[in-house]
């Protein structure tokens, strides 16, 4: 006996929202954990960009970010010991050749030195500009001199050499420019605190 369309049409409708609800469910079950991981990225971000995450655990991750870094509001992280400043880490965003680019830079507590950068959001052509989320090319940044009025520029410099990634210039540029703007629009101009 061959079935209807009408049969087709209902099984499908009665599929589908079986697997929708199941599908919900399990998206609802696993938000609590799905938030945890976000946290536990963001910590390490920041604790990356000052300098801080040294093949620590998640757990060592949880512990450190909450006895050493508070947050600013709308400037990003202070990290103190021993109740004195030791490092901001600043937000950035900029667009890049294919989306924005987002991320954090870790600050000196005198503000007159990058203690690292890392990435949080990208879409560049993976093996190309998608190259920046690479520990080689982010530790070009550890303890970068900055001062205002100064722009980073690739290339060999009196204290400090920068690389960009062959075959990613436009994504190399916009990584600098990004960096340099945030420095100049957030970090000496508006002071952070």
């Amino acid at each position: 006996m061959k079935k209807g369309h009408i049969y087709t049409l209902v099984f499908m409708l009665a599929l589908s929202t079986v697997l929708t609800l199941a599908l919900a469910l399990a998206y609802e079950g696993f938000k609590p954990n799905i938030a945890a991981h976000d946290d536990l990225k963001k910590e390490r971000s920041v604790l990356y960009a000052l300098g801080l995450d040294e093949g620590l655990t998640d757990e060592q991750v949880t512990d450190t970010f909450a006895k050493v870094v508070e947050p600013v509001e709308g400037q990003g992280y202070v990290y103190k010991q021993d109740g004195q400043v030791r490092g901001y880490a600043v937000p950035f965003t900029g667009a890049g050749l294919w989306g924005s680019i987002t991320g954090y830079a870790g600050l000196s507590g005198e503000k007159d030195k990058l203690t690292g950068i890392v990435f949080t959001k990208q879409n560049e052509t993976p093996g190309l500009g998608g190259r920046i989320d690479e520990t080689e090319y982010r530790e070009q940044f550890r303890n970068l001199p900055i001062a205002p009025g100064t722009l980073l520029s690739y290339g060999q410099h009196d204290g400090y050499r920068l690389d960009g990634i062959t075959g990613a210039t436009q994504t190399s540029n916009a990584v600098i420019r990004i960096i340099n703007q945030m420095l100049s629009d957030h970090v000496f101009n508006e002071g952070v605190q």
